[in-house]
């Protein structure tokens, strides 16, 4: 836009948004690698974000769209094949002991409409180009991804990739080059759902490099997880949407790509859900190992410190801060769960909160004491995760010799419709020969302590990730504090913008 400090009212160290877009455009990178990698949830989640583009955002806009093999017409995506039917109990037996029970997959055409073309990085530049060329300050790009993604390679962690189709790579630097064509004026807003997205958030550096300093184009976004971590959310069935972005577009829809309501997202209670407030309900809401994050977090973290906490704490004070002589001084990471909550912004407050209220921690906590417990947390689940496997494999071979041994007409489940002890009028007598072997109660309890074990260790996982966006976000709200104490005027007003942005809604 052509002057963003006239769109801005500034309170204190927040942003006030009254921004206006004349135009909105969107791009939408999507689908998996490979029929392999192309799960039916990818598809829905574009299907989706379509939905909530026509519902909450019914104003004129352009939509380009970047799914898997594009228009080819062969079976491009992963789907959850129907579960075996079983007619008794003696046939859920058998498929369990035969190993028949497993997640089986069927293939078909994907079925988004609209598309542009395939997810092939030459034909995004184009159609990046395209939107590019029709973009005029006030106008706004809102882009988003629901793909795979790849660890960085090389010197540089934070230069993840796109998986794309054919396993094409989409590098962090590389997008970043192709986001210089967009006009200085015309803010990118960025989700991504992808596998090690947090790298992308150094987009809003020169060349995806923070040592080259800040774009003067104003780019931010919303990244599922970490620079490090593969993300939460490919799944060959569409029941289950324990994903990062179903809970973002579902703040503004007021529900998710299931269905679940969506509540407490209007969190500042304006009458219109932001970005950023559609982000902090997902912090909050998704049951994932994902750790969320945004830009303005990237950012607080190169250019800001908490006193005593970071490698790096020798940054100087800013002299130039027209601020009073006593306040000239870093926070150091300490304090109570609510007095470090107070500092934050609307957002901020209530992902803490809400997050300490999961936890059962009481507000009155110091944050060095959650550290502790973060810790405690990560111990539990790495003993968990090491000592919690249990051993179903051998007692199912176990007990599947036997019952070969004793029916040798069973060992092929091809036959199975002709074996005469499975009859509707013996299978009863069947299963309770069964019973009778030696291996059948082992069996089941090692069934029992494997499905404990995977519930244990899961829960623990949940647990420690909670922990762990808890204490990111109480770096952020401190960092935040800190930052007109260690940074440069020019910084200060690139973090405010940056905020801003955050702070605008989908919403027309």
């Amino acid at each position: 836009m052509r002057n963003l400090s006239r769109y801005l009212g500034v309170l204190g160290f927040w942003i006030v948004p009254i921004i206006g877009f004349s135009n909105d455009y969107f791009l939408t990178i999507s689908g998996g690698y490979d029929p392999s990698g192309n799960q039916a949830s990818l598809e829905a989640n574009v299907q989706f974000f379509q939905r909530v583009i026509r519902e909450r955002h019914p104003a004129p806009s352009k939509h380009l769209i970047y799914f898997a093999d594009g228009f080819d017409t062969a079976h491009d995506l992963q789907t959850l094949a129907p579960k075996r039917k079983s007619e008794s109990p003696a046939m859920e037996l058998l498929n369990s002991v035969f190993d028949l029970d497993r997640d089986r997959f069927d293939y078909r055409n994907h079925q988004v409409p609209d598309i542009r073309g395939a997810l092939n990085p030459p034909d995004i530049r184009n159609g990046l180009e395209e939107i590019s060329e029709q973009l005029t300050d006030g106008d706004r790009l809102i882009i988003y991804v629901t793909a795979h993604g790849s660890a960085a390679k090389g010197n540089d962690p934070f230069n993840t990739s796109i998986t794309c189709w054919k396993k094409r790579p989409l590098s962090m630097k590389s997008f970043s080059e192709w986001l210089e064509q967009v006009p200085d004026g015309v803010p990118v807003v960025m989700i991504m759902a992808q596998c090690y997205c947090g790298g992308f958030a150094n987009t809003v550096f020169v060349e995806g490099n923070p040592e080259k300093g800040f774009t003067s184009g104003l780019r931010v976004g919303f990244f599922a997880q970490r620079h490090d971590l593969p993300a939460a959310g490919c799944r060959p069935d569409v029941e289950n949407d324990e994903e990062y972005s179903s809970y973002f577009w579902g703040a503004f829809l007021g529900r998710s790509r299931t269905g679940k309501p969506a509540s407490k997202v209007d969190i500042n209670a304006d009458g219109r859900v932001s970005f950023a407030e559609a982000h902090a309900y997902a912090v909050i809401a998704s049951q994932t190992i994902d750790i969320p994050l945004t830009t303005s977090d990237i950012f607080l973290r190169q250019y800001s410190r908490i006193a005593g906490y970071d490698d790096e704490d020798n940054h100087e004070v800013n002299e130039d801060a027209s601020v009073p002589d006593q306040a000239k001084r870093l926070l150091y990471f300490t304090g109570t769960v609510e007095e470090i909550a107070a500092r934050g912004n609307a957002a901020q407050r209530f992902i803490v909160l809400e997050l300490a209220k999961q936890l059962e921690i009481p507000r009155t906590t110091d944050i060095t004491k959650v550290t502790l417990m973060s810790e405690a947390q990560h111990e539990q689940f790495r003993q968990i995760r090491r000592f919690g496997r249990r051993g179903r494999g051998s007692r199912r071979r176990d007990l599947l010799g036997e019952i070969v041994a004793k029916w040798p007409e069973l060992e092929s489940p091809d036959n199975w419709s002709t074996v005469e002890v499975l009859k509707s009028n013996q299978s009863e007598a069947f299963l309770e020969q069964v019973r009778q072997l030696d291996n059948y109660e082992p069996f089941q309890q090692s069934l029992a302590d494997r499905n404990q074990a995977t519930k244990d260790r899961t829960n623990a996982e949940l647990k420690e990730v909670q922990f762990r966006r808890l204490i990111h976000s109480l770096e952020t709200i401190l960092y935040a504090q800190n930052l007109n104490w260690v940074a440069d005027p020019k910084t200060i007003d690139k973090y405010r913008a940056i905020l801003a942005i955050e702070s605008t809604s989908l919403d027309r």
